[in-house]
C-alpha cells in the first residue's frame, strides 16, 4: 500500500458509525465520563460510553482518551456567539459562560490559545460575566 491509496469502504463505514456513535453522547454525559476519568476510574467512563453508544471497546477506549485530552467537546444546540467578526477570545468565552456552556468555553480557549484543559478551566472560572470588555 502507498502513501496515496484508497480507503476501504469498511473504514468509512466503520468511521460513519463513530460519528454517529458519538453524537449519542449529551454533553451530561460527557461531564461524568470526565468526573470518572479524574476519580480514576477510567474503566467505568469506558463501560459508560460502551453503554450509551454502543461502541467496541476500543472505540470506546480511544472516545474517554479524546474526552480526556479535550479532543472531544459534545455538540450543543442554541450555542450562542461563538465565532463573529470584531468579538475577541475574552468576549465569546463570557458569552458561554454566561450560557452556562463551560465546557464549550473551555473549550474554545484550548483550541484557540493551546492551553492545557485545567488552565483554560482557570481562564473561563476567572472571567466575570457581568463585565464587557472595552
Amino acid at each position: 500500500m502507498g502513501l496515496f491509496s484508497r480507503r476501504t469502504s469498511s473504514q468509512d463505514t466503520d468511521n460513519v458509525a463513530l460519528a454517529a456513535a458519538r453524537g449519542q453522547l449529551s454533553p451530561d454525559d460527557v461531564d461524568q465520563v470526565r468526573f470518572l476519568i479524574t476519580t480514576k476510574k477510567v474503566v467505568h467512563a469506558v463501560a459508560l460510553i460502551r453503554d450509551r453508544t454502543g461502541l467496541g471497546l476500543k472505540d470506546s477506549k480511544e472516545l474517554v482518551e479524546d474526552i480526556r485530552l479535550g479532543r472531544y467537546v459534545p455538540p450543543t444546540t442554541g450555542t450562542p456567539l461563538v465565532r463573529r467578526p470584531g468579538t475577541n477570545l475574552a468576549e465569546r468565552t463570557r458569552a458561554l459562560k454566561a450560557a452556562g456552556e463551560l465546557h464549550q468555553a473551555t473549550a474554545l480557549v484550548v483550541s484557540e490559545t493551546g492551553m492545557t484543559e485545567a488552565e483554560a478551566g482557570l481562564f473561563v472560572g476567572a472571567l466575570r460575566t457581568d463585565v464587557q470588555d472595552t
